[in-house]
């Protein structure tokens, strides 16, 4: 009953904690700030669904309920001061946005910067003022250190595999167009990516938790050892832009890359079952990696060129709305239309004009953007007021 207890109060506890109430407060405001932005700029709503939200709160579930059973049964502890740190790590790399919110920074930074106050022989408790008879296990030398380190490499590592997955399968296809200048003042569409997803991990935690903050802190016992359960709120995320490539195409390479640097990671992770210490290298592993990954990919978007400007023929397509008419007619981002129904475009006021012209149908003649020509068509409804679900490049004025 002791251990139901802990359990229920450590879910309990999980929705008060600071990485939580802000991840939360962060979509929210995303999601704010994309509705404003859609009818300010794009005079219509691309995504009327709380799809942020679902993101935040569904995306992570599989993932931390698997790591959660891995952490509990095969026993992969943590301290109480990493869990702070983590948390204040985090925080201070949430000023750089959601670009290294990620275990690969996130994790390796806390466990690092934990292993260095140990390697000076600092005290973590007398450095951030903590109570006194607070129990610190970093306080018993550089050897546990080293197993924390070894911890948070192994669950950095699965969750970046986990991250591979979301990638693989998620819906990444949520994006807003925003707008730049070229030097040559031409303006075109770009699209920046930044998922925000909680995994909640449960970990076990050493000695008596936050007793000695909260009395009422639930602590249980194995032989003569104290442990306590604690849910921690991970926030994972990732920040790219994309202008010069199809954002299928980009999440393809960054996948590829993100592998890359998970089998690396495999291979340094199976070394540490004899040397422990190498998980060090582990850890600055991943950050190098992280880094090279998001490197590699801004430097494609720099070299090439734009891929969302103004169409030669027609007009660019840089927005799509879902169960619109244009996304039955299978438009999308980069498309050029043409024609509508038989009109050659130059213009978006021809586009409306030939729009109109046939209130029940629509006939389209499109380049895809590998320049494929293609005819397509669709009923026009009382409720689509001659609406396609499409924005054009043309038809944007930056505000």
């Amino acid at each position: 009953m002791n251990i139901l207890q802990n359990l229920l109060l450590s879910i309990g506890l999980f929705f008060i904690q600071p990485l939580f109430i802000i991840g939360i407060i962060l979509v929210l405001l995303s999601k704010s700030r994309r509705i404003s932005y859609d009818r300010k700029q794009l005079r219509a709503t691309i995504y009327k669904d709380n799809f942020e939200i679902k993101r935040f709160l569904i995306w992570g579930l599989l993932p931390g309920l698997l790591l959660s059973i891995l952490n509990v049964f095969i026993g992969m502890p943590i301290t109480l001061d990493w869990v702070i740190l983590y948390q204040i790590v985090t925080l201070l790399l949430l000023g750089f946005g959601y670009r290294f919110i990620h275990p690969i920074f996130t994790f390796s930074i806390t466990s690092l910067i934990l292993l260095a106050l140990t390697y000076f022989d600092l005290n973590f408790s007398q450095l951030f003022m903590m109570p006194a008879n607070w129990f610190s296990p970093l306080e018993q030398g550089t050897s546990v250190a080293f197993e924390l380190t070894q911890v948070s490499f192994i669950v950095a590592l699965l969750l970046l595999l986990s991250t591979i997955l979301v990638l693989h399968a998620g819906d990444m296809t949520k994006f807003i167009p925003r707008f730049l200048s070229t030097k040559r003042g031409k303006l075109v569409a770009t699209y920046r990516m930044t998922p925000l997803w909680l995994v909640p991990l449960f970990f076990v935690i050493p000695g008596e938790g936050f007793r000695p903050f909260f009395e009422w802190w639930p602590v249980f016992s194995i032989g003569n050892e104290t442990y306590s359960f604690f849910l921690l709120p991970v926030l994972m995320g990732l920040r790219y832009t994309v202008q010069a490539q199809m954002p299928s195409e980009a999440k393809d390479r960054l996948l590829k890359d993100f592998i890359g640097l998970s089998i690396v990671g495999i291979i340094v992770f199976a070394l540490t079952f004899w040397i422990k210490e190498i998980a060090v290298f582990g850890l600055l592993l991943l950050i190098v990696g992280g880094f090279l990954v998001l490197y590699r990919h801004r430097k494609r978007e720099q070299k090439w060129s734009f891929r969302f400007g103004p169409a030669e023929q027609g007009l660019r397509i840089i927005a799509v709305r879902p169960n619109s008419p244009a996304e039955k007619m299978g438009l999308d981002i980069g498309d050029a239309i043409l024609e509508c129904n038989n009109t050659i475009l130059h213009n978006i006021e021809e586009y409306n004009e030939a729009l109109f012209s046939n209130r029940a149908y629509c006939h389209l003649r499109v380049r895809r953007v590998d320049g494929e020509i293609i005819l397509t068509e669709t009923s026009i409804y009382e409720d689509d007021p001659h609406d396609l679900g499409l924005i054009t490049l043309e038809e944007i004025e930056v505000v």
